[in-house]
């Protein structure tokens, strides 16, 4: 898997930089990119980024376990011939599933996981930066069958 780093510019959305980045990763791979995402709210904000920006063969697709089967079934198909997908996913499809296609990794770095908050006496979801060994564990999956970007 070939690695490079996209800075974020000056005060720059997460969601425009995302968009950047699955624009270069479409332009330097073949098949299809998978992004990871922290969580719903975010996969929505890059797929309206992303929607006017990408060609008419690429298909944008959530992944996220409030939709429903069948929207979560259509993001784990393969792409047909002579199309490509982007799959918005959240930290669902770091080590669980295999998505068919899938030749390059837009990692956003970050996650939402759960945190115990004593001063109120219930856990809540905080978004966090990834360790290492998950980011190695998602750029991982641009090369499970082949070489990756």
């Amino acid at each position: 898997v070939t690695v490079e780093h996209l800075l974020p510019r000056r005060e720059e959305p997460l969601a425009a930089l995302v968009a950047r980045g699955v624009e270069q990763a479409l332009a330097r791979s073949a098949g299809d990119v998978l992004v990871f995402l922290p969580g719903r709210r975010e996969i929505d904000e890059a797929a309206r980024s992303l929607a006017a920006r990408l060609p008419a063969s690429v298909d944008l697709l959530p992944l996220h376990g409030e939709l429903a089967i069948e929207a979560q079934s259509a993001a784990l198909r393969p792409a047909a011939p002579g199309r490509r997908h982007v799959v918005l996913a959240t930290n669902v499809a770091e080590s669980s599933l295999t998505l068919p296609g899938v030749r390059a990794v837009v990692d956003s770095g970050l996650a939402r996981e759960p945190r115990f908050d004593p001063n109120v006496g219930f856990t809540r979801l905080e978004t966090t930066a990834i360790s290492q060994a998950s980011a190695q564990q998602r750029a991982g999956r641009a090369g499970r069958l082949g070489p990756g970007y």
